[in-house]
């Protein structure tokens, strides 16, 4: 076993820029009906078939008697065809993981007048869920979120450190809630600031909502936790933040970790989180170990075909979707398959008293820490008790940590429910409910109407 210590850190302070904007890359302008059609990516509907076929007729149909709904509404905000949905993606200053200053990029999307600004009526953040392809990232595609522009809302999404400008140059970042939160941060600020150069300002009595789910449920949650305990004046003053959604993903990293190496079984679905974060960290970050001395000889060899590239296990979870390699995961039956020897007992078991696992979850505790929080604004959290991927009673302690065991009002646990009509298709339960909460969340005006509809059907 080699020990680095001397991995001087590259971790830097936390202080927020008031200005954080580098370049615009692209801009679109929508009527209600040109914003319908270009909503989604094709891999996106390839997905929506395979979950249920014969469905996406119905889908279209629901999302255009959605919009059209809200078409009347707006036309008496604005002057008669005055209007348009504009959506600009663009680049902005952030931090990676392993505190390096980065250029990443995102996208906001907003209504607004032909010739004249407009002040809307909330903004809503969204941290996106982890990708089978990687059109799906925000500055990409037009996907779902993008739809709470009808509530008059601008919707701001950051690309997060793997995707975008960055794809397949840096490593996924997911194992740090409290770096998402922080790109998330400064991809409100490059936000706002465009927003304010197109004439589009919050109402004085609007106010922000932020939403999180899967992958993204974690750093969400982390964004309100700093929002209220660190976030400079100046930038509480320009969102007024109000609730916040966590869906399907919200958990304690190191409890989710600890519960998946008791359940081997679970290694094909949760090999990402498994497997992909060690190489966003530094040696200093992981206890002084490499990223890769922590995976067997055989998972760094270069041996899967991407790209007309070979690259190892380690490499292609870390930079690849499965959409690009396939599902490679499911060779892995064995945690012998995934990590050294020295982490696992002699039966091929995790053994959570090794120096490595032991590094490796103060590392995921350090990055995703939600104690010592006492949320100032609603926080509504969901889960799945049919989701096999993360266990519901994952998810409820994690509320009941926030909540201060259910003693605090402003935090709420609801269940979400999976229709008995939906079929799987072969692919984990857990990748059909966070789709179906996607579109949810979509549609929901704000966190407390998603209380409602969950409430209403259990």
């Amino acid at each position: 076993m080699s020990k680095n210590t001397n991995d001087a850190s590259t971790e830097k302070p936390w202080t927020l820029s008031e200005q954080s904007l580098v370049s615009i890359l692209g801009e679109s302008h929508y009527t209600p009906d040109e914003f319908l059609h270009a909503l989604g990516a094709p891999t996106l509907l390839s997905f929506l078939k395979q979950i249920k076929p014969g469905a996406l007729p119905w889908i279209r149909a629901l999302f255009k008697a959605k919009v059209h709904s809200h078409v009347s509404k707006l036309n008496k905000r604005f002057p008669k065809d005055s209007w348009e949905i504009q959506s600009y993606t663009f680049t902005y200053r952030s931090q990676t993981v392993d505190g390096r200053e980065k250029e990443m990029s995102g996208r906001v999307t907003f209504l607004n007048g032909k010739t004249e600004g407009h002040q809307v009526q909330t903004i809503s953040l969204h941290t996106h869920q982890a990708f089978l392809f990687p059109e799906w990232a925000p500055s990409q595609s037009l996907m779902l979120m993008p739809l709470k522009v009808l509530w008059d809302s601008a919707v701001i999404e950051p690309d997060l450190q793997k995707w975008g400008v960055n794809l397949a140059k840096e490593t996924d970042g997911g194992g740090s809630a409290v770096h998402m939160a922080r790109q998330l941060a400064d991809c409100t600020v490059a936000a706002l600031e465009i927003m304010r150069q197109h004439g589009v300002t919050l109402k004085a009595n609007g106010y922000t909502t932020n939403w999180g789910s899967s992958q993204g449920a974690v750093p969400a949650l982390m964004f309100a936790k700093w929002y209220d305990t660190e976030a400079p004046q100046w930038f509480k003053d320009a969102l007024r933040l109000k609730s916040t959604f966590a869906g399907e993903g919200a958990l304690d990293m190191p409890e989710f970790m600890q519960y998946n190496y008791r359940h081997p079984e679970l290694i094909d679905p949760d090999f990402i989180v498994l497997t992909a974060y060690f190489k966003a960290f530094t040696p200093e970050q992981l206890g002084g170990y490499k990223p890769e001395e922590f995976f067997p000889k055989e998972y760094l060899d270069p041996k899967i075909q991407v790209n007309g590239r070979n690259y190892s296990l380690l490499e292609v979870s870390s930079y690849f979707t499965p959409g690009e390699t396939g599902p490679f995961s499911k060779e892995m039956s064995s945690y012998s398959q995934v990590y050294a020897p020295d982490m696992l007992h002699e039966d091929g078991t995790v053994n959570t008293d090794s120096p490595k696992i032991q590094a490796w979850l103060a590392c995921l505790k350090k990055y995703n820490n939600l104690e010592g929080w006492t949320p100032a604004h609603s926080v509504y959290i969901a889960h799945s008790p049919k989701d096999d991927m993360i266990p519901y009673e994952v998810a409820h302690n994690l509320y009941l940590t926030i909540s201060s065991q259910g003693q605090n009002s402003k935090v709420h646990m609801m269940s979400v429910p999976f229709p008995r009509i939906m079929p799987t298709c072969g692919m984990n339960p857990h990748l059909v409910i966070s789709f179906l909460v996607q579109v949810y969340m979509a549609f929901a005006k704000e966190p407390a109407d998603m209380y409602r509809l969950f409430k209403s059907v259990n």
